[in-house]
């Protein structure tokens, strides 16, 4: 675990929707998840001739509320109540700064080995998700994962410059 939180500050980690004591095997899980979709997003940028991204510590509190938020959704939105895209409200509420940023959202319902390698090829299939993938622009990204117990799986990614 001493890994894991190398690379997510403390104040994330506390602002995050659902998670619980660090030792719990679903936050492992979880984390997992998150690294190994970014894992396979650098491979996609490496494969295309881009840089690699760097985790975003500063956003990682805000990919896995967006995750959350979407969890028992109808259908992935990127609008918030208010008909704006949400990771921007979030992102300047947060004073995060960027000139270009970008969000994807996935989901799957069932959460095996191979999800992340499901999700990260769906996206790839997707002109507008691979388009912020292979954004040269963009060098950091979060990624934030929410379950619901019951087998679905929630992926947000949050990139920017």
């Amino acid at each position: 675990m001493s890994l894991t939180f190398a690379w997510q500050p403390a104040a994330a980690a506390a602002d995050t929707v659902g998670l619980q004591l660090p030792g719990d095997p679903a936050v492992a899980t979880m984390i997992a998840a998150e690294q190994a979709l970014l894992a396979l997003t650098n491979a996609d940028r490496a494969a295309n001739g881009l840089g690699a991204l760097e985790a975003d510590p500063d956003t990682l509190a805000i990919a896995r509320e967006r995750a959350a938020s979407q969890i028992n959704a109808p259908s992935l939105s990127h609008f918030n109540a208010a008909g704006n895209l949400a990771f921007v409200d979030l992102l300047s509420a947060a004073s995060v700064p960027y000139v270009l940023a970008g969000e994807n959202l996935a989901r799957a319902y069932d959460n095996d080995p191979a999800v992340t390698e499901r999700i990260e090829t769906a996206l790839m299939h997707s002109p507008l998700h691979r388009k912020n993938i292979l954004e040269k622009t963009f060098n950091r990204v979060a990624i934030g994962v929410a379950t619901d117990g019951n087998g679905q799986i929630t992926f947000a990614e949050v990139y920017r410059d």
